[in-house]
């Protein structure tokens, strides 16, 4: 199978994973905020937050409303949107970015707009604060031409009979970008280590998502890629994937971005 520079090695990682393991403990006394800013601003409704932290933010009290969890352990943590006051859907605002502050050890915290989720990726005693960004107006599309991708560290933590964590290394790449249907799709082309060729398509909140998939001796393997289009010229996403084989699910994660370099 041929994927994406962002995961190779997975496959030899997931062999790896299933031959040896070690323990991995969880660490008291992490903190997750969740806020919401919006652009312009918008000084009505409230926005409810299912997972960890979870509840309301009253978008009256501006970017001093927030939810906050304290006392969490070490691991992952998901918080997801899970209600939207009209007023601002009719307004014309969508969700169009989910910023975390998360500076700590691997895996690093994301959020994933399409699924409207913020995954807090504490480690012991860390404080990370994810941001639901909302703005008016249409969704924005990337320019078309040479991109470069940084891929983040990222890890792939494995369970079940044994278990391990093993890193992923960063790297970089560089490629083209290519839209089609009037940006409902973007071809992604050589911004990876193997050149594989990666389709993305537009989701309901300015996102696109995409996937790869395949084998190899015999371990099947999805990997699930999200874009967040920040502007026309700066793309920032994650990736993820779970494999279960013999007795063992090995979960693997990772962030990127991709900035425009040219035409």
């Amino acid at each position: 199978m041929r994927v994406p520079g962002a995961v190779i090695g997975v496959q030899s990682l997931v062999l790896l994973a299933l031959a040896g393991a070690h323990d991995v403990t969880a660490a008291a006394d992490a903190t997750a905020i969740l806020r919401v800013s919006t652009n312009p601003d918008f000084n009505r409704g409230k926005l409810r937050f299912s997972g960890m932290p979870g509840g309301e933010i009253d978008l009256s009290k501006g970017t001093a409303d927030e939810l906050r969890a304290e006392g969490l352990t070490a691991g992952s943590h998901t918080s997801t949107l899970a209600g939207v006051d009209p007023e601002l859907t009719a307004a014309g605002y969508v969700l169009k970015e989910i910023r975390c502050d998360d500076r700590g050890g691997t895996p690093r915290s994301s959020g994933d707009v399409a699924q409207k989720k913020a995954v807090f990726a504490l480690d012991g005693g860390e404080t990370v604060t994810c941001e639901f960004v909302f703005s008016a107006g249409s969704c924005v599309c990337p320019k078309e031409g040479k991109w470069t991708v940084t891929n983040h560290p990222g890890t792939m933590v494995c369970t079940g009979a044994m278990t391990m964590s093993v890193p992923l290394q960063p790297s970089t790449g560089s490629g083209t970008l290519e839209t089609r249907d009037g940006c409902a799709t973007v071809v992604a082309k050589g911004v990876a280590e193997d050149e594989a060729t990666l389709e993305m398509h537009a989701t309901d909140g300015c996102a696109y998502r995409g996937s790869v998939g395949g084998s190899q001796d015999g371990i099947p393997m999805t990997i699930e890629f999200t874009w967040n289009v920040a502007d026309d010229e700066h793309v920032t996403g994650n990736l993820k994937s779970s494999v279960s084989q013999r007795g063992m699910t090995c979960n693997m994660s990772r962030t990127y971005e991709l900035r425009f370099s040219g035409s």
